[in-house]
């Protein structure tokens, strides 16, 4: 399983490299990625994201030059980070060998970067323009800058930094310089640790993913239906250009897939793709369980499981059970409602003492979280345990019996008229959580 890392660096970082690339070649293949301006970093990123599998950065403030935004939590990213012992080192040699060094004439741009460091800035001078500026470019600018004109003007015998890319431009200007750099054993250890997430991560796409299909009609589907349902999964596959198979099997269509693939279909199991695919296509309600395993058949019996809740949801939808049996869904949002057939034992007890449905209970929980209050109407719980507002109506007076809710009634959106009437889960606080969570 070869591994592709990109290597965000500059130049003067490039030798460090170079000199574990032979003995990490079993392991992993570098792609060299050199800057000469934090301002390059954002683009660079994007630009190689989907041909590396992770990316090693030379530096905290490199990483941080990166617009997060952009960051993918699907390809790791490690740092080699600056070590403020290598500083102190640094300085007691120098200390040691060039005892009339003047230790106030010596600008170190790391000294605005290591905060332990801050009590030794009184000694190094407090020439320069000051590096507070709010956006991060700016101040290593402004650190470029001090380095070359306090150097010109005389006022400095020696400049320490942390930036790599700074070099040329010290070279160009004849400033007396010195970089720090990570030992080579850093390297070697933050490249093996990108090396374990990924190899972790990769495992982890393998999995086995069952999704299990049909559309919901009045009589058992045809063979011609079923045939008509597997040739539309069959399209959208080539149209997102995954070479996955499904086979028809116990009155089902059934999807064979990686977790990999399955995440990337429903956008990190937020959005099914492939629900809103087969809408285009079916009039009738479409029904799609998802299910992981460690091998096909766990896999297949929990997308059994999904495609039955799903089966219990009004509407087309997507559901999904993971190995741990933790069912997440509908996938028709970016907030979708968790909860687990096992279920957490708290609230196991907490389902038994108010008398209702352990899982009922727990997706009125999640719902609550996602819309960040504890205040809930009936038609809230009608709609995220997909029932009556009736029925909704009825749980709700019974945790209301059972004195875990409070009636309140409270006008919301600016509405006009008579206040609405909510259940105030006296379980969650006041963001919709379990209480104590």
């Amino acid at each position: 399983m070869k591994i592709n890392l990109g290597i965000i660096t500059p130049e003067t970082h490039m030798d460090y490299f170079r000199a574990i690339e032979e003995d990490m070649r079993p392991l992993c293949q570098f792609r060299f990625l050199t800057i000469s301006n934090f301002r390059e970093t954002t683009d660079i990123y994007l630009q190689n994201m989907d041909s590396v599998d992770g990316f090693v950065v030379s530096g905290r403030m490199l990483y941080e030059s990166i617009d997060k935004e952009c960051l993918d939590d699907k390809v790791p990213v490690h740092i080699l980070h600056d070590d403020e012992n290598l500083l102190y080192r640094e300085l007691f040699r120098l200390l040691v060998t060039e005892p009339g060094l003047d230790i106030s004439r010596i600008y170190v741009d790391y000294a605005y970067i290591i905060e332990s460091f801050s009590e030794f800035q009184q000694y190094l001078t407090h020439e320069g323009k000051p590096v507070d500026s709010g956006d991060l470019l700016d101040r290593v600018e402004t650190m470029l800058q001090n380095h070359i004109s306090l150097w010109e003007d005389k006022k400095i015998d020696l400049s320490i930094t942390a930036f790599g890319h700074f070099v040329p431009e010290l070279q160009k200007h004849g400033v007396r310089y010195i970089l720090i750099r990570p030992t080579l054993e850093n390297v070697k250890e933050t490249i093996s640790e990108i090396i374990n997430e990924i190899t972790i991560l990769k495992l982890k796409n393998k999995r086995a993913v069952v999704a299990c299909l049909s559309a919901q009609t009045e009589q058992p589907p045809s063979t011609e239906q079923l045939q008509q349902l597997k040739a539309l999964v069959g399209r959208f596959l080539h149209s997102v250009n995954l070479a996955d198979t499904a086979q028809i099997s116990d009155g089902y269509v059934r999807l064979y897939t990686t977790y990999g693939h399955f995440m990337r279909i429903t956008s990190n199991a937020h959005n099914c793709t492939l629900l809103e695919y087969l809408e285009g296509f079916i009039s009738d309600k479409v029904k799609i369980g998802w299910g992981s395993g460690h091998e096909y058949f766990q896999a297949n019996v929990n997308a059994t499981k999904a495609h039955r809740q799903a089966e219990a949801y009004t509407g087309s939808c997507s559901f999904f059970i993971n190995e741990e049996q933790k069912v997440i869904g509908p996938l028709r949002s970016m907030n979708v409602i968790q909860f687990s057939e096992q279920g957490d034992p708290e609230i196991i007890a907490l389902a038994k003492r108010i008398g209702i449905n352990n899982i009922n209970l727990q997706k009125i929980m999640s719902y609550a979280e996602i819309m960040r209050t504890n205040k809930l109407s009936s038609e809230d719980v009608a709609e995220c345990l997909s029932m009556t507002v009736r029925g909704a109506n009825r749980i709700l007076n019974k945790i209301e019996e059972n004195k875990y809710a409070q009636t309140v009634f409270e006008k919301r959106d600016n509405s006009k008229g008579r206040p609405k009437k909510y259940y105030e889960l006296l379980f969650l606080d006041k963001e919709g959580r379990k209480n104590g969570k």
